[in-house]
C-alpha cells in the first residue's frame, strides 16, 4: 500500500521486551503496521519500537520528535493488568523503585520530575477512540492510572514536553493486554498466565487500526476549523 504524500503525520510507537515479559504485542503489532503498509485515512503514519529503558525519552523519543516533526502521537505499551484497549487520561508524576528496565537499570527516582506537577491529562480525543473501539465490538476500559514503570515515564514526559512547546497537538498512551498467542511462550517462561486477560491478533490490529483512524479523524476536524476561521 503507497503512503499518502500530505496529511497530518501521526507517530505511533510500542515497546520491545522487558523483565518479566518475554513478549510484547505493541511490538508485534507496530510491526504488523510497517508490514502491512497502513495508513490511517487522511493521514500519514510514522512507526517505531522503543526499548523498555529508564533513559528512552532522551536517548529514543526526544530526538524521534525532533525528525518526525508530527502532529499527533499515540504511544502503545503493555500491561498484563489489561482487559482490552485501556485508554489513559492521566500521567503521573511517579515511578517505582525496584523495577530494572530491560538493561538491568534500576529507576533512577520515585519522581519524574523535581518540580514538575503531580500529573498531565491526556490530549488524546478518548471519546471518540472509545466511540471507534465501540463500533467495532472491540474490549476497551478508562483509566487514570498508567502505572509507575517505563510507559508512565514516556506517558508523562511526552504531555510536559506538549505543554512546554505545544507540539504535536495530540499526545496520549493506551495500554493493551497480552496476545492470546504469546500465552504458551509465556509459560515456557515460567509466568503464570491464568489470570491474564487477552486479545486475539485481529482484535488487536483492528483496534489499533481504529484508533489511529480517530486520532487522524479528530486532527482533520482541527485542520479544518482553524481554515474556516482564518
Amino acid at each position: 500500500m503507497s503512503a499518502p504524500t500530505d496529511g497530518p503525520l501521526i507517530l505511533t510507537t510500542g515497546f520491545s521486551v522487558f523483565p518479566g515479559a518475554p513478549e510484547n504485542p505493541t511490538a508485534w503489532a507496530i510491526g504488523e503496521l510497517e508490514r502491512d503498509g497502513w495508513q490511517p485515512h487522511g493521514a500519514r503514519l510514522a512507526t517505531r519500537i522503543l526499548p523498555v529503558r529508564y533513559d528512552v525519552w532522551d536517548r529514543e523519543f526526544l530526538p524521534l520528535l525532533a525528525e518526525q516533526r508530527p502532529h499527533a502521537v499515540v504511544a502503545f505499551g503493555l500491561s498484563a493488568k489489561a482487559n482490552g484497549f485501556t485508554l489513559e487520561s492521566t500521567a503521573r508524576n511517579q515511578l517505582g523503585l525496584g523495577r530494572p528496565d530491560s538493561e538491568g537499570t534500576p529507576a533512577p527516582s520515585a519522581r519524574l520530575c523535581d518540580d514538575g506537577p503531580a500529573t498531565y491529562a491526556s490530549a488524546l480525543p478518548l471519546a471518540k477512540i472509545a466511540a471507534a473501539l465501540t463500533h467495532h465490538d472491540l474490549p476497551f476500559a478508562p483509566s487514570d492510572d498508567a502505572g509507575d514503570y517505563v510507559c508512565n515515564l514516556l506517558f508523562y514526559r511526552l504531555m510536559a514536553h506538549l505543554k512546554a512547546a505545544g507540539v504535536p497537538a495530540v499526545a496520549g498512551f493506551i495500554h493493551v493486554p497480552y496476545l492470546d498467542v504469546q500465552l504458551a511462550h509465556l509459560a515456557r517462561a515460567g509466568l503464570a498466565t491464568s489470570h491474564l486477560q487477552t486479545m486475539s491478533q485481529r482484535q488487536l490490529m483492528q483496534g489499533t487500526h481504529a484508533i489511529l483512524n480517530a486520532v487522524a479523524g479528530s486532527l482533520l476536524e482541527r485542520n479544518a476549523a482553524s481554515e474556516q476561521m482564518t
